[in-house]
């Protein structure tokens, strides 16, 4: 859907130059995602998989508003927990000790002061591809000069990989957050988070100040010749309520299903021999 932050469609001085120079229009700098398949920096942004815009690189929620300083992403997780921007400073990989990084720091200083008065974490999470050749060769055809909207080629989201990656962070950092009675946001799309729910059987909808975990979601939505971040809510959660939705999810494999499956692998595998 996107190459080097613009539309397959996007033929404008703009777009040329950033596939020229392989510039990422969201980081402000040259694409650093790499494949072996290609001399060349691996600028896919988003696919359109299943009529719907997917966002597959995290440096896409780095879109900017043409008036501001910071992400779109940025601003809103601000504006929701502070109220406004005044004051505040970002910080990108901040180290957690025996936990990991953190993406992003929003924190509210003291007026004046170099003095921390508040701060929230944000996590970005985009999501994973499986057969991602095919997505090269597009790429290949797309720098080769052909017209690839109307190619269809066949590569997979790897959705529920970037549930468990989520799922991990969530549990790992969400801990320390309701220890500190601090906030973290995870930003991801609107159809993951859909995915996470219906997995789970999660129970989740609007925002509680109790609780530390809030989801931050967002599709891509075309407007004119671009596609464009689009906020759609804020949700929040506990990290029991996620952790007992795990522990009693409706999709728990039985057991005698799987070893009747080992069975019938034994008995294939003892008859070989």
């Amino acid at each position: 859907a996107e190459i080097f932050g613009y539309a397959i469609d996007n033929l404008t001085h703009a777009a040329t130059e950033a596939r020229q120079l392989h510039h990422c229009p969201f980081r402000g700098q040259e694409c650093n995602k790499q494949s072996r398949l290609v001399p060349y920096p691996f600028g896919v942004c988003s696919v359109e998989y299943n009529g719907e815009f997917r966002s597959i690189c995290p440096r896409r929620f780095d879109e900017r508003a043409s008036d501001q300083d910071v992400s779109l992403v940025i601003r809103d997780i601000a504006l929701d927990y502070f109220g406004n921007t005044d004051n505040t400073v970002v910080f990108p990989e901040v180290r957690l000790s025996d936990v990991g990084s953190i993406d992003f720091l929003i924190i509210r200083h003291k007026p004046m002061k170099p003095e921390v008065d508040d701060f929230v974490a944000v996590e970005i999470q985009s999501d994973s591809t499986t057969a991602t050749g095919q997505l090269v060769q597009g790429m290949r055809d797309f720098v080769a000069g052909d017209d690839v909207r109307t190619r269809s080629y066949k590569f997979g989201l790897n959705t529920y990989d970037s549930i468990k990656r989520t799922i991990t962070q969530l549990m790992n950092k969400g801990l320390v957050y309701e220890a500190w009675n601090a906030k973290g946001y995870w930003v991801i799309q609107e159809y993951i988070f859909t995915n996470l729910v219906q997995r789970y059987g999660l129970n989740l909808d609007g925002v509680s100040e109790e609780h530390s975990l809030r989801f931050a979601l967002y599709d891509l939505v075309r407007k004119q010749d671009r596609l464009t971040l689009t906020a759609t809510r804020f949700v929040s959660s506990s990290v029991d309520a996620i952790y007992q939705a795990m522990r009693t999810h409706r999709s728990m494999p039985s057991k005698d299903d799987f070893i009747r499956s080992l069975n019938t692998k034994l008995k294939l595998e003892l008859s070989t021999k």
